[in-house]
């Protein structure tokens, strides 16, 4: 059967997301990729003008992931609680962390190298920004849902919640204690829910 140019695009960039997970982002090349794609290197370089063009797709993928991930819950819960729905939130967020630690460990390893590597400095900014632009779409929802009103601003509520999530998965991924984890979460979550106040009627 014959395989569309989007769905070979497709296949590639998963197949570059494999590569990365297992070996690092240092290892995706023309030739492991087109080897876990079961394709040939003529193949990559068919569909991709260069590796760089490859790399910026997987990274696209790997933010579009991570927004999936993490703005699911507001939307869909019936708590009506701030508490409620940020430990949710995070809760949500953490079970992707346990449940695909090697994803999580290349978000860390493509900045890295995003920011050591000339062309790619700006896929680092992007990227942050897309965590953070998350961060502040649940924020905005929690506080729909909750009818309330945060007392700093969102835009730096959202830089903080980047933040310490940051913190505690790289903490995590070194000393694998979830416990510890889920502990720092829940102070953070109190702090951050003593910044709300019901919205003026």
């Amino acid at each position: 059967m014959r395989v569309s140019s989007e769905q070979r695009r497709e296949q590639l960039i998963e197949a570059a997301l494999v590569v990365a997970k297992r070996e690092g982002v240092g290892a995706v090349s023309t030739r492991t990729v087109a080897a876990e794609a079961g394709a040939t290197p003529g193949i990559v370089h068919y569909v991709f003008s260069s590796m760089e063009e490859l790399l910026r797709a997987m990274i696209a993928r790997m933010a579009d992931q991570y927004v999936v991930t993490v703005s699911e819950l507001a939307v869909t819960s019936e708590e009506h609680d701030v508490s409620s729905l940020l430990e949710q939130s995070f809760a949500h967020m953490w079970s992707s962390v346990e449940g695909d630690p090697e994803a999580h460990l290349l978000t860390f390893e493509v900045a890295a190298h995003a920011l050591r590597n000339a062309g790619f400095n700006d896929l680092a900014q992007w990227q942050y920004e897309t965590y953070r632009e998350t961060a502040r779409q649940v924020l905005e929802q929690v506080a729909q849902t909750c009818g309330i009103e945060w007392q700093a601003p969102i835009d730096l509520l959202s830089r903080m919640l980047v933040t310490i999530n940051d913190g505690v998965v790289l903490s995590w991924l070194v000393d694998r204690d979830s416990a510890k984890a889920r502990e720092v979460y829940a102070g953070f979550i109190q702090q951050l829910a003593a910044m709300a106040r019901p919205a003026a009627g």
